[in-house]
């Protein structure tokens, strides 16, 4: 598919407007021009006319009291009268040339009654003409004023026509597209997709989505990573416990074998049947212990399963027992009908997390208190606006240590922000506490106050047991 381009459409689209601003803005000079003439016509006229007024004047006085001064303006006007008429500047004036001609004949030759009556109509005659062709000059600018402004209105009219329809393509070329974008990064945040598509031919539309969409794929490759950092981190405090509870049954096996070695010779052989079915049970207990580590080191797709919420928070505690110092107790509330669907990797990943830094933030004797119950409510002030649509678990994790401080309390799910001494944390176990529960289409939310300890509190969908 041929690609086009925003730059090239707004460029052409303004060419275009500028291309239709300049046609009216020739025609608008042409009409100029017409009025410039008609102008020019009309001064004309109006000299004709002043002149004419002032030959008649003249005429009237020569007319009754003969004095050469007065025939000497008489003659002078005449030929300002004859120069204007001569002219040629407006046509109307050859219809009077003939009438002027006669006029000034009569006026050179010798005056008696008769010849005084003809110059008295020739010369009325004259001024009527100049008067009509006054008038008719004078209407002529005013139509041609009123049709330049009707054509400047007309023009401002296009031009803003125009320049309305470039805006409303350019809204459909850019901000359509823009929009669409905006709503598919609702949709990547709600986790509804993972990529941005967008129809679209213009190249700079397609580099926006094409780098809108690498953006988001090394988000997705930077969380993989902070999850796998933090596993790793996870893993070292599994080890912990995996290594206490493997003592227990690898002391079992051990004193049951030297008690075999002892009784080797004996014929009790139920016994010896006896200890080895605890030898089987504590290797079958082993094999659950590592089978259990390894599907938490392997690194595999989210996948949800149902499972019991009673049993996950017992294996979180038992994996978490090599960071669980004597002095801190241990209390757990939750029902064994209570039941989540989700990852259970991931989930056993977040609660080890929270069970840390609530063992963490106990610097004396305390204690932790796991708790959970189903709450049916669609919002509470904890969890205004959540995700989690009921039924939902309710499960606390609650500690007796320092708290948390006001100013801190807004940041503790960002990552790298920790308040422990350099060296003791990463800064990033709350933060994938906040991105798996987060995935599970969960909320969480936490209440502390410096020296009352810490409680947070996560709300994800429950499901039935039953299954």
């Amino acid at each position: 598919m041929r690609q086009s381009s925003l730059q090239f459409k707004v460029t052409l689209g303004y060419y275009f407007v500028c291309g239709i601003a300049l046609c009216l803005s020739f025609f608008a000079l042409i009409e100029l021009r017409t009025i410039s003439m008609q102008l020019v016509s009309s001064e004309q006229v109006y000299l004709l006319l002043n002149n004419v007024l002032e030959m008649r004047r003249f005429e009237k006085n020569y007319l009754l009291y003969h004095q050469e001064e007065d025939f000497d303006h008489l003659k002078y006007y005449i030929i300002l009268v004859r120069q204007i008429l001569n002219s040629g500047s407006i046509n109307d004036f050859m219809l009077i040339r003939q009438k002027f001609s006669k006029y000034s004949n009569l006026v050179h030759h010798s005056v008696d009654n008769a010849t005084e009556k003809a110059i008295r109509i020739l010369g009325k005659d004259i001024v009527t003409f100049a008067e009509k062709s006054a008038t008719t000059q004078r209407i002529q600018v005013h139509q041609a004023l009123e049709k330049h402004r009707l054509v400047l209105i007309t023009s401002m009219g296009v031009v803003v026509l125009f320049i309305i329809l470039l805006g409303r393509l350019v809204s459909y070329w850019i901000l359509l597209p823009l929009k669409r974008i905006e709503k598919n990064m609702v949709d990547v945040v709600n986790g509804q997709v993972t990529s941005i598509t967008i129809r679209s031919n213009d190249r700079e539309i397609l580099s926006l989505a094409r780098d809108f969409n690498f953006v988001l794929q090394e988000l997705q490759q930077r969380q993989k990573r902070l999850l796998r950092s933090e596993k790793l981190a996870a893993l070292g405090t599994l080890l912990s416990g995996v290594a206490h509870e493997l003592n227990n049954p690898l002391s079992n096996i051990s004193t049951s074998c030297q008690i075999m070695n002892e009784e080797i010779e004996s014929d009790n052989v139920a016994f010896r049947r006896e200890l080895l079915a605890q030898i089987d049970e504590q290797t079958r207990r082993i094999s659950h212990i590592v089978r259990s580590l390894l599907d938490f080191a392997q690194e595999r797709e989210f996948k949800k399963t149902v499972f019991p919420l009673a049993a996950l928070i017992e294996e979180v505690i038992r994996f978490s027992k090599g960071i669980i110092p004597g002095r801190v107790k241990v209390r757990v509330e939750i029902p064994d009908s209570l039941a989540l669907s989700g990852d259970r990797q991931r989930l056993q990943q977040a609660f080890i997390n929270l069970l840390k830094n609530a063992v963490d933030a106990i610097p004396e004797t305390g204690e932790v208190l796991i708790r959970a119950q189903s709450h049916d409510s669609a919002q509470t002030p904890l969890f205004a606006g959540g995700r989690c649509h009921p039924p939902c678990i309710e499960i606390m994790v609650q500690d007796t240590g320092m708290g948390i401080s006001e100013e801190n309390l807004s940041r503790i799910f960002d990552p790298f922000f920790t308040t422990k001494p350099v060296g003791k944390g990463s800064g990033l176990g709350l933060a994938v506490v906040f991105d798996v529960v987060e995935e599970h289409e969960g909320d969480v939310a936490v209440e502390s106050a410096l020296g009352q300890g810490t409680r947070f509190t996560i709300r994800l969908p429950a499901q039935n047991l039953a299954i």
